[in-house]
């Protein structure tokens, strides 16, 4: 992921506070499925950034969980501090050229061959 930048603006004691990711269009907005606040994602699942709803100044800890993610904040002395955790990984699609790169297996009923430098195998006919 990219450093993130936080922004937090509070008035009175609290305030919305954003954390993203990324400059890209957002799109909609998604609500957490714990806590306070929305999410938004790329098309390929990704995390672009989160908003939570009401975050207080001197202190406070908030967890919003998503379907894929997990973004956990603490403030303390009005520093704040946060960690995102990826609860599923993607699943990555294997394309034709990296199973060419993948290493052979052998089928069944085949025989392990091994020869020696600069030999040649000989077949019967």
């Amino acid at each position: 992921m990219k450093k993130a930048e936080v922004f937090f603006h509070p008035m009175e004691g609290s305030g919305q506070l954003s954390i993203s990711w990324s400059a890209a269009i957002k799109g909609a907005a998604v609500e957490a499925k714990k806590g306070n606040g929305v999410g938004f994602f790329a098309a390929n699942g990704d995390l672009l950034s989160v908003i939570f709803d009401d975050v207080s100044t001197p202190e406070d800890h908030q967890i919003l969980e998503f379907k894929n993610y997990k973004v956990e904040i603490s403030i303390k002395n009005e520093a704040v501090k946060h960690k995102v955790t990826q609860l599923i990984r993607p699943k990555v699609k294997v394309t034709k050229s990296a199973r060419k790169t993948t290493r052979p297996t052998r089928r069944p009923g085949q025989k392990n061959i091994r020869r020696k430098a600069g030999s040649t195998i000989r077949t019967a006919y």
